[in-house]
C-alpha cells in the first residue's frame, strides 16, 4: 500500500499515531504477536514527518537505569529500565552497546557517596549487570548502554513491516476519535482502537514539557569511556565519545520547562552557556574548540506539583481518555519495549478480548529480524538509507538516518555530493544547522 488515498474507508484493528519510540514500538509489538499467533490483525502507523524526527532521536543516545534517579527513591523505575537495558543488549546488538562511564568525584566524601550509589545500581541491575564496576577507588566507574537512538525507532518500523504493519510517514492526523482518525487531507480511517504516542504533541495539563538541550565539541580526551559529572547543582552531565563520521563529544543534557509550542525546540543561550562552563571546567581546552552542534528536543513528562524538572518523575502512564482514545503519557526511551507491550496489552484486550493475545509477549525474545548492522561510507550509507530505510530527504538523512548534522560545522563543499543524492538545498541546510559560537 503505497498512495493514502488508499486508506480511505478502510479498518484497522490498530491506529497508531506518532512514530517516535513508542509508536514504532507498539508497531512492532503488535504486529509480531498477530505473525506468532497466527491471529489477523490490522496495524496502522501514522507519522507526520519521519521516524524518529522528535524526542526520540534528538536525546542523549543512551540506553541506560537512570543512576541519578536513585536519590529520588524511583527504585522501580531504575530495576525496569536495568531489566530492559539487558534486554536491548541482547534483541537489538548493532544499535545498542555497552558503554562504560568513570564518574567524577570530589574528595572522600563524594567517592563513598558516589560509589554507594554505584553499589545499589549493580545490586539493583542483579544478574542483568554488564562490565566490572569501581565503586570505592579514586577512579569510580560503572556500565550503562549507548545507542543511535533514531536508529532504533527506524528498526522498529522496519520490523513492523516485516511483519506486515502498515507504517505510513509524512502524513499528520488532524482529528482522533475511538473509531478512527482524520487525516490532514480529510482522508478518514477507521480502527478498532487508536492509540495517541505523539508524545510532546498530545498536550494538556496532565503533561509537563521539560527541554533537553545537548552541545557536541570536537573529542575531548582519549579512550572510548564516557564521563558521568555530577554538578553542584543535582544535574548529571554526560561527556559520551561520539561520531561514525568524525570524533567528537556529545555532552549533555539539561532539564528546562518549555513555555513554547513542541514545534519551538531549540537550545537557549543560557544552556549552551551552562553546558560550556562545565566542559571548561573539565576540560580547559575546550574553551577555545568550536562549536560544531547542537540539539534539543521535549520529554513529555507527567505533571508533578512542586518538583523541579530534574526531580520529575520518568514514570509512564497508559490509559484511555474519556473520548476512547488510549493514550500514552511520560516515560524514559530505556523503558519503550516494556511500555510497548503494556499498551498492546490493552489494545488486544479491546479489539480480541477472548484470544488469548494479552499473554503472548514476542518482543521479549525475538531479535530484530530486519538487517540493523549500518555501512560504513558516506555512499553506502545513503543508498542505505534511501533502500533500507525510505528516507525522503536530506533533513531527514542527516539527522535521523545519522547523526552527520551534529559532527562537524559543514561547508558548502563537504554537504554536496550528500545534499546532490537527496535533491536537497545544501545552503539552508548548512544555515539552519550551523551553531552559533557562544
Amino acid at each position: 500500500m503505497h498512495s493514502i488515498e488508499e486508506l480511505a474507508g478502510q479498518h484497522f484493528d490498530a491506529i497508531i499515531v506518532g512514530g517516535g519510540i513508542n509508536g514504532a514500538g507498539l508497531a512492532r509489538d503488535l504486529a509480531l504477536r498477530a505473525n506468532v499467533s497466527g491471529h489477523p490483525m490490522r496495524v496502522l502507523l501514522l507519522e507526520r514527518s519521519f521516524w524518529g524526527t522528535g524526542t526520540s532521536g534528538k536525546n542523549s543516545h543512551l540506553i541506560h537505569g537512570g543512576l541519578r534517579y536513585l536519590k529520588y527513591f524511583d527504585f522501580a523505575l531504575v530495576k525496569e529500565a536495568l531489566r530492559e537495558r539487558a534486554l536491548l543488549l541482547k534483541l537489538a546488538p548493532d544499535t545498542v552497546r555497552p558503554l562504560r562511564f568513570e564518574l567524577t568525584a570530589q574528595g572522600p566524601i563524594d567517592r563513598i557517596f558516589y560509589g554507594a550509589g554505584i553499589a545499589l545500581y549493580d545490586l539493583l541491575a542483579g544478574a542483568n549487570r554488564i562490565g566490572s564496576s569501581s565503586y570505592f577507588s579514586s577512579r569510580l566507574s560503572y556500565w550503562d548502554a549507548a545507542s543511535d537512538s533514531a536508529a532504533l525507532v527506524i528498526d522498529n518500523v522496519r520490523d513492523a513491516r516485516l511483519y506486515g504493519a502498515v507504517c505510513v510517514p509524512g502524513r499528520g492526523v488532524k482529528r482522533l476519535r475511538a473509531d478512527g482518525v482524520e487525516l490532514d487531507n480529510g482522508v478518514r480511517v477507521k480502527g478498532g482502537c487508536v492509540i495517541d504516542a505523539r508524545g510532546p504533541w498530545i498536550g494538556g495539563e496532565a503533561m509537563r514539557l521539560v527541554r533537553g538541550s545537548h552541545i557536541v565539541l570536537p573529542r575531548l580526551y582519549e579512550g572510548d569511556q564516557a564521563l558521568a559529572h555530577f554538578h553542584h547543582d543535582g544535574r548529571i552531565i554526560f561527556f559520551i565519545p561520539w561520531g561514525d563520521l568524525d570524533p567528537v563529544t556529545l555532552i549533555g543534557t539539561t532539564d528546562a520547562d518549555h513555555a513554547e509550542g513542541a514545534d519551538q525546540v531549540e537550545i537557549s543561550w543560557s544552556e549552551t552557556e551552562y553546558l560550556r562552563t562545565i566542559a571548561e571546567q573539565l576540560f580547559p581546552a575546550s574553551s577555545k574548540m568550536p562549536l560544531l552542534g547542537t540539539f534539543s528536543s521535549l520529554r513529555p513528562l507527567m505533571a508533578a506539583a512542586g518538583k523541579s524538572a530534574s526531580a520529575t518523575s520518568r514514570e509512564h502512564q497508559i490509559a484511555f481518555r474519556q473520548d476512547g482514545v488510549l493514550e500514552i503519557l511520560g516515560g524514559k526511551y530505556t523503558t519503550y519495549r516494556s511500555m510497548a507491550e503494556q499498551a498492546a496489552d490493552m489494545v488486544v484486550n479491546k479489539i480480541a478480548p477472548d484470544d488469548g493475545l494479552a499473554k503472548i509477549h514476542p518482543t521479549r525474545e525475538v531479535p530484530f529480524k530486519v538487517p540493523t548492522c549500518r555501512p560504513a561510507g558516506i555512499e553506502a550509507r545513503i543508498e542505505w538509507a534511501k533502500r533500507e530505510e525510505g528516507c525522503p530527504n536530506l533533513e531527514y538523512f542527516m539527522t535521523c538516518s545519522t547523526n552527520w548534522a551534529w559532527q562537524r560545522r559543514w561547508t558548502l563543499e563537504d554537504l554536496a555530493p550528500i545534499a546532490a543524492a537527496f535533491k536537497g538545498d545544501a545552503e539552508a541546510f548548512v544555515e539552519r544547522h550551523t551553531p552559533c559560537q557562544s
